[in-house]
């Protein structure tokens, strides 16, 4: 296990959409570092203290990759321990919907099924929670730059470009713009005037959340919604249409009855489409599909 907790950074990025009610506010994302190779994972392991060298956590690791896949594509979902489950779904084609029971007769799936998903679920109970407020909890978070896309031109073609500005020296520009040495004050909406952001990929529309769980169940059943990165999901369970004002979601939630969740993702200001699944009380299998 590790001996000390290293910080997870955290960026801001202004909208700068016109128009919007959140334009000129401030939101954060997770400054994210290098992805880590499968071997760079097993030195990793290795350097914990494993029993066993990084050529054989290595060779383990890599007989998971292919297992894993072989047995979701059979339709066995695998549970990874306290970490998560990864299971199978099925994306519709359109009009790939059967119409009755009649129109089955000689169906091939792969007329109406126009993809298979590998999903994954966190861990959601009380002892190993990795679900959103929970899994903060095993963070240690830091303040670090404002961000910004930028539209450059080289060798004459257009490129996005990020920059990176240190929070405390926008803070220091704005106090300094200001005519303040010292204060409490964080210069939230003053900073951006130190940032030649645009709104680069803020333009892009918000991906509706992912509503997963068990359907039919027999007695209850665990809803978890997963959103883009740090999204704000609201989301109702009588069928009606969720807005701003509806629940905000922050951990997985137990059915006893059937119905229809339906839930949206809150971005920067900007709404997703309503994503929606319909549970049903009753006998039959297990099914983890998004209904979205």
């Amino acid at each position: 296990m590790a001996t000390q907790k290293i910080a997870m950074g955290i960026n801001l990025r202004q909208n700068k959409i016109e128009g919007s009610s959140a334009y000129g506010k401030y939101y954060p994302e997770v400054d994210q570092q290098k992805t880590l190779s499968l071997r760079g994972f097993a030195q990793h392991m290795t350097d914990h203290g494993s029993l066993y060298g990084r050529a054989i956590v290595e060779g383990v690791l890599m007989q998971i990759t292919e297992c894993l896949p072989e047995l979701v594509a059979q339709g066995v979902p695998v549970q990874l321990g306290s970490l998560g489950t990864f299971y199978p779904t099925a994306e519709v084609k359109k009009d790939g919907a059967v119409l009755n029971i009649a129109a089955m007769d000689g169906l091939n799936p792969n007329d109406i099924v126009k993809a298979i998903h590998i999903r994954f679920l966190p861990d959601s109970t009380k002892l190993d929670n990795l679900c959103g407020p929970k899994f903060k909890d095993a963070c240690t978070l830091e303040l670090r730059n404002i961000i910004a896309t930028q539209k450059v031109t080289i060798n004459g073609k257009e490129k996005s470009v990020t920059t990176l500005k240190p929070i405390a020296t926008a803070v220091a520009e704005w106090k300094a713009a200001n005519g303040e040495s010292n204060g409490s004050e964080s210069g939230g909406s003053g900073s951006g005037s130190q940032n030649s952001g645009n709104s680069g990929s803020q333009a892009e529309s918000v991906m509706a959340p992912n509503i997963t769980g068990q359907t039919p169940f027999t007695e209850s059943t665990q809803v978890t919604i997963q959103g883009p990165q740090g999204a704000e999901i609201r989301y109702t369970t009588d069928g009606s249409a969720p807005s701003v004002e509806s629940t905000l979601y922050s951990e997985p939630f137990t059915l006893t009855d059937s119905a229809t969740v339906k839930a949206i993702a809150i971005l920067n200001g900007e709404t997703s489409e309503v994503a929606s699944k319909e549970f049903s009380k009753g006998s039959g299998g297990t099914s983890f599909d998004t209904g979205s």
